[in-house]
């Protein structure tokens, strides 16, 4: 080997390879590897150059004009963030089609008027892409955004900044065109949820029949997503995102000597990485021995959830075992293994429709899910604001700013927050929850009056309505665009050239109606607080008085299953008198959440409207075939043996015999009898047949016994159970095929 000249007279002979203190650095390079001589031939400095980098310079030179050209040189924005850009562009290309303008050249020759007239225009719009009504905007601040949005786009189409002066005078544009449209310069309300108000509608969210989630693990989901919220204070995306293998479960000795305890660690690494990885949060969160609400308890929603899952990679492994778990001495915990594959398994996941109900995923529960789901079950409490995931943010960081264990650098550490300063701008409540008054006056502070006064639940009304009544949501037909709008559908009814239009008229008559239900909902809301305070004080001012009694909905109701019975129970249970009454109390509740998580609830019931409907309701006394079914009084075993006899003794049932014999559903559902078998069969196609999968496998749960595929499914639900699922021609060709198939 060659040396370079400027090497030839390096000093590293004067510590040798035998020498004891010698030390190889762990870059170096052994220059004796192949045993030979070192050769001591001078190499000059181009030639040594060359050979320490072994890619020619046409190699970099390339690579430095690819990354010019590519999109690292641009400012890392977030997708949604890129996407708002792209609106604005977009916006600005219709604008200029509008007023017959070539956007660059507009670009190029930017003036104060045409930005103000641009956002006049804007503005003024009511329709976007494909006659999609718009919002529209209402805050002035939303329109600063805009002025943003379209600076950054601007630069990015012209590569230079706008003008300093057009930006200035801008500024003064924009507030007159707040004032003009009047825009409100009032921020959103972003009300903290505190430990009452998450109270309150988890209660709800366990308990309430007025919603009814898909299945039941959605129900245990949204609770445990507001649980985890709430103690974590982590966004929405984060909770959404959390997977086994960011959970760890230990059983830990307490220091103190008392029994052992249960300890959740919840890591949450999926938080605002798009600008760069954040290093992520572990909570650790130990148990509560005789805990006073079950309700609030993550470890009982959690554990649920996990032995519903079966991840523990322990066999037989049960919630009665936990409290009976020891660790062997010398040592302070005893972790409880979960199985290497079910690592990347998210918590929360969505359920996929199939042939017979619902069916568990393995994919993510978006968040479009769990918002309306938390917003439904924040108006069925009877907030007045609308309860969002951020709310139980902001009563999280107010509760950890108001703690005098949790200093300013470990709440931001938890919230994700680089400077106090997004916490103060963005968090930090407008109303001021401190008793000024008693402070200045120099008197003791009325803490929990202010603390009332401050919270969700002060607005709670049970009875605020939430949902539109009949006769309120057939009142919009009598709106006059929908009179004009359907005298138009009238005079092309049985026109066949123009059916198209017909069919496009019919849709718009549906969104007027859902637009106008909407704002019928939002006004008798927005009403409710007024017009029910002066009936509440007309009624105490004629002498008559409020009833202490309040309708609960914590009793045992013919709406609920057995297992929503047993989930409220258990769930709301009184803590223990002793340590075994405990751990009895905490399993048993572990174990309701396994059996509700595979309950089918069906979905919400819609609100009858003033046409017939082709569903009854089961009657109170039925006759077929000289069998009298008494689904209203008798019990539901009963009920449940009268409907199996049915769909096989009768040609023509009007009971479904997959939801009879799915045991997820509820049994009123499983027994549920259509007004004709003509309505079985609408129902069969839309509700079972149209949600075949393909590579799906088919059974009968009633008949136990299993069919090899669509057709023969079909075939045994006519055969068997006298249920008609095509028409009479499909039905003979399927006797035909099945015929070959047989050999006969």
């Amino acid at each position: 080997m060659r040396r370079c000249a400027s090497e030839r007279y390096s000093s590293s002979s004067a510590a040798s390879d035998d020498d004891s203190e010698y030390v190889t650095d762990l870059t170096s390079v052994d220059e004796d590897t192949n045993g030979g001589d070192v050769s001591d031939v001078q190499m000059t400095d181009e030639e040594c150059l060359q050979e320490e980098h072994a890619r020619p310079p046409e190699y970099y030179r390339a690579h430095a004009e690819d990354v010019n050209k590519s999109d690292v040189v641009q400012i890392d924005y977030a997708d949604s963030t890129m996407l708002q850009f792209g609106n604005i562009e977009e916006q600005w290309q219709r604008y200029c089609a509008y007023m017959k303008k070539d956007p660059k050249e507009t670009y190029n020759s930017i003036t104060t008027g045409d930005l103000s007239s641009f956002f006049r225009w804007k503005l003024d719009q009511k329709e976007g892409k494909n006659g999609r009504r718009l919002r529209g905007t209402k805050e002035s601040s939303s329109l600063g955004t805009y002025w943003k949005q379209y600076l950054i786009a601007y630069k990015r189409a012209t590569g230079r900044d706008m003008d300093g002066q057009i930006t200035r005078q801008m500024h003064q544009v924009l507030r007159q065109l707040a004032v003009e449209y009047q825009l409100s310069n009032t921020p959103r309300e972003k009300p903290p949820m505190d430990v009452y108000d998450v109270r309150e509608v988890l209660q709800t969210t366990l308990t309430t029949t007025e919603k009814m989630f898909k299945v039941g693990r959605y129900r245990i989901q949204t609770s445990f997503f507001m649980q985890g919220g709430f103690i974590t204070a982590n966004r929405p995306e984060a909770l959404l995102k959390l997977q086994y293998q960011h959970i760890k479960v230990t059983i830990l000795r307490d220091p103190q000597g008392g029994p052992h305890r249960i300890l959740l660690e919840l890591t949450y690494e999926f938080t605002k990485t798009f600008l760069g990885p954040k290093a992520p949060n572990t909570f650790p969160i130990p148990e509560i021995l005789f805990d006073p609400s079950l309700v609030l308890s993550p470890h009982v929603f959690l554990l649920g959830l996990m032995f519903a899952d079966d991840v523990f990679s322990t066999p037989g492994l049960a919630p009665e075992h936990l409290s009976q778990l020891d660790i062997r001495p010398g040592c302070n915990a005893l972790e409880l293994p979960l199985k290497p594959e079910m690592a990347h398994t998210y918590v929360f996941r969505q359920c996929t429709p199939t042939s017979t109900g619902w069916t568990i995923s393995n994919n993510r529960l978006p968040d479009s899910t769990i918002r309306p789901h938390m917003k439904d079950m924040g108006e069925i409490t009877g907030f007045k604001q609308v309860a969002r995931p951020y709310c139980l943010r902001y009563g999280s960081g107010k509760a950890f700013d108001k703690n005098g264990n949790i200093s300013d650098a470990l709440r931001n550490l938890i919230m994700q927050h680089s400077d106090t300063r997004t916490f103060l701008n963005h968090y930090l409540s407008r109303r001021i929850t401190a008793d000024t008054q008693a402070i200045v006056r120099g008197v003791a502070p009325q803490d929990e009056i202010m603390q009332a006064a401050c919270r969700m639940s002060r607005w709670i009304d049970p009875e605020r309505p939430w949902k539109l009544t009949t006769e309120q949501s057939a009142s919009v037909n009598e709106d006059p665009r929908i009179q004009r709008l359907l005298r138009r559908q009238a005079k092309l009814k049985g026109k066949l050239s123009r059916q198209d239009e017909s069919q496009k008229l019919g849709k718009e008559i549906r969104k007027e109606k859902q637009r106008l239900r909407h704002a019928l909902r939002v006004q008798i809301r927005k009403n409710w607080d007024r017009e029910q305070a002066e009936r509440d004080i007309q009624l105490q001012l004629s002498g008559a008085k409020f009833s202490d009694k309040m309708k609960t909905n914590l009793k045992r109701s013919p709406e609920r299953t057995l297992q929503h019975n047993r989930l409220i129970e258990t769930v709301l249970s009184l803590p223990g008198s002793s340590l075994e009454e405990e751990a009895y109390r905490r399993s048993a509740a572990i174990n309701a959440i396994i059996a509700y998580c595979n309950i089918e609830e069906g979905g919400t019931p819609r609100v009858q409207r003033a046409r017939g409907s082709t569903v009854r309701d089961p009657p109170v006394a039925v006759k077929r075939e000289g069998v009298e079914l008494q689904e209203a009084v008798d019990p539901p075993d009963k009920a449940l043996e009268a409907a199996k006899v049915s769909v096989y003794k009768e040609k023509r049932p009007t009971i479904c015999w997959v939801c009879l014999g799915n045991e997820g559903l509820p049994i009123k559902d499983r027994i549920h009898s259509f007004y004709t078998p003509g309505d079985l069969t609408k129902h069969f196609n839309k509700k079972h047949l149209k949600k075949v999968r393909e590579g799906e496998c088919f059974k009968c749960d009633l008949c136990q016994v299993s069919l090899g595929n669509k057709e023969h499914w079909q075939r045994h639900g006519y055969d068997v159970h006298g249920t008609v699922s095509q028409s009479s021609a499909t039905i003979w060709n399927m006797d035909l095929t099945l015929r070959i198939n047989h050999g006969r």
